[in-house]
C-alpha cells in the first residue's frame, strides 16, 4: 500500500488503514505531533482534504433505488 502523507510504501500490519487509504507509522507519528503552526501542516490537512473529497464525490453518485436501505 502507498502511505497518503509521505507516498512511500506502508506496511499492511504496520499502518493505519481507513476508507481505502493508509498512513505509514512514520506518518501516523508525525502526524499525531504536529502542530498547526510548523511546516507541514497545510500538506497534512491537504491531504486529508483531498481523502475527504474523493470519499464524498463516490457516495454522493451513489442513488438509492426504491426498497434499498441507507
Amino acid at each position: 500500500m502507498e502511505c497518503l502523507m509521505c507516498q512511500g510504501v506502508a506496511e499492511e500490519d504496520r499502518c493505519l488503514c481507513f476508507w481505502g487509504a493508509a498512513i505509514c507509522s512514520a506518518c501516523e507519528v508525525r502526524l499525531m505531533e504536529l502542530g498547526v503552526d510548523e511546516p507541514g501542516y497545510d500538506t497534512q490537512v491537504r491531504a486529508f482534504r483531498l481523502l475527504w473529497q474523493r470519499r464524498f464525490l463516490g457516495t454522493r453518485d451513489y442513488h438509492l433505488v426504491e426498497g434499498d436501505q441507507a
